[in-house]
């Protein structure tokens, strides 16, 4: 059965071409596949394996720093894409290399000791996998762009992180059972080693496939005209900027939610997938097909604001935070899965929609050197403030509504400050795909909803009478 009729969408309206519906229904199902990976390398269950190794506040910045700016190789990889014009080859190899690496990080124990070598044995892995993830990320987005209709660009992402969003929620509960019931490190052995197995059919299920209609660039057009053109051009200059600058926001914070409901808040994993990833991917599943319809309807910057308001707000709960308390972290999930969906939905529909169709694979590497490089020296600048701020919010013996706050709630204060600063002065600046600006997109939107809540009173008024 097609993905798009589980999803009650009307996607064979736009795809009369069965070779291509095809090929956006394994699209969808091989993410489904590498969700498992997705979900331990970048949950709680990474967080507690760094710790488990001896990883530090600053060593685990550090750790989730460098991988991250292995994504300065889209530079170099957008050139090989260019030149070359195998984006699926490349693909492929960056692909396996990327998931044996994973399966490699499985077994550090067992080969390491735990401390420094292992640490170092993480780094390095973890770093090849990102390193090679860089090919991986910026050929998928040409292939994909190559495929998807732009009429049912939203639909079609949103019901791809829709199906996405039950495989992390399935993982998520093995991965909590596994970490929870099976001890030591043979849990996280486990868990890496399977992940990285369901990574590599993730990438085999793209073998037979054969994508077309991927533009050539022109004979004379080079990278460095790619680079150039991606900020000469207003409408993808103003997209990177926000895009960096929303990256260097949110990352400061990102990489520390996980280890402080591990290290301070000492929750149990289980509680952590449930009251945490579970909550907000059920949410997700709910609202998700709505802001798809939005996005097509409307265009990306309304949601974006919409998102990133919402989920900056939502920080907030964090301030009631106690140890064994997990209420705070629900709230925060909730809102996250009503709102932080969005925005990644945004991320990829502007990455189509605002870069420019020759030398796409340019701009896509301008946009993920910049928000690699922003998120990387945030993940380190927010481990280096976590470990300053420790004896001096100590001293402070302060607390918030009956609650005691210490510096990682004054980290997430600080990042809630950041993230409004960038929505204030770079997101209005983003141009909008659909020809109208926040103010227009929001009239509209609100008028849609009066006639559908005049046309929903309609009915009922008729069947009374």
């Amino acid at each position: 059965m097609s993905i798009y009729r589980l999803f009650n969408h009307t996607y064979r309206d736009y795809v009369e071409d069965s070779e291509v519906l095809h090929l956006l229904n394994v699209i969808i199902l091989s993410v489904a596949v590498g969700m498992f990976l997705f979900t331990a390398q970048s949950g709680v269950a990474f967080a507690g394996y760094a710790s488990a190794l001896g990883a530090g506040e600053f060593a685990f910045g550090l750790i989730s720093a460098l991988p991250v700016l292995a994504g300065l190789l889209q530079i170099p990889a957008s050139y090989m894409a260019e030149k070359t014009g195998k984006y699926k080859k490349m693909f492929m190899v960056g692909g396996v290399i990327q998931r044996l690496s994973w399966i490699a990080v499985a077994f550090i124990p067992y080969l390491f000791s735990v401390g420094e070598s292992g640490l170092w044995a993480l780094i390095v892995l973890v770093t090849l996998a990102a390193m090679s993830g860089s090919f991986v990320a910026i050929t998928h987005i040409t292939l994909m762009a190559s495929v998807i209709p732009g009429a049912i660009r939203g639909r079609y992402i949103t019901t791809r992180q829709r199906v996405c969003t039950i495989s992390s929620m399935v993982a998520g509960l093995l991965i909590a059972f596994a970490l929870d019931y099976i001890p030591g490190f043979a849990g996280y052995t486990v868990v890496f080693a399977i992940g990285g197995v369901a990574g590599l059919i993730d990438i085999l299920m793209y073998a037979r496939l054969r994508f077309r209609d991927i533009p050539s660039k022109p004979k004379d057009f080079s990278l460095l005209d790619g680079i150039k053109s991606s900020f000469k051009i207003p409408k993808t200059r103003d997209f990177l900027l926000f895009w960096a600058f929303w990256s260097f926001a949110v990352n400061i914070s990102v990489p520390f939610f996980n280890k402080y409901a591990i290290d301070v808040l000492s929750l149990s994993y289980m509680s952590m997938i449930v009251f945490g990833q579970i909550v907000a991917q059920i949410l997700t599943l709910i609202i998700l097909s709505r802001w798809g319809v939005f996005l097509d309807r409307y265009g990306s910057v309304p949601v974006m604001m919409i998102s990133a308001c919402a989920s900056t707000v939502g920080m907030v709960v964090w301030l009631w935070a106690v140890p064994g308390n997990v209420w705070p972290l629900f709230l925060f999930n909730f809102l996250g899965g009503l709102f932080w969906c969005a925005n990644e939905a945004t991320m990829v529909n502007m990455q189509l929609s605002h870069t420019p169709k020759y030398g796409r694979t340019a701009a896509l590497a301008v946009y993920a050197v910049l928000t690699s490089g922003a998120a990387g020296i945030a993940f380190i600048i927010g481990g280096a403030l976590l470990e300053a701020l420790s004896p001096v919010v100590a001293g402070w013996e302060l607390t918030f509504m009956g609650t005691p706050f210490d510096h990682y709630k004054l980290l997430f204060i600080i990042t809630m400050l950041l993230r409004f600063i960038v929505i204030a002065i770079f997101l209005p600046r983003v141009w909008n795909e659909k020809g109208y600006g926040l103010r227009k997109a929001y009239t509209l939107a609100y008028q849609d909803m009066a006639t559908r809540l005049r046309y929903e009173l309609s009915r009922i008024s008729f069947r009374k009478r």
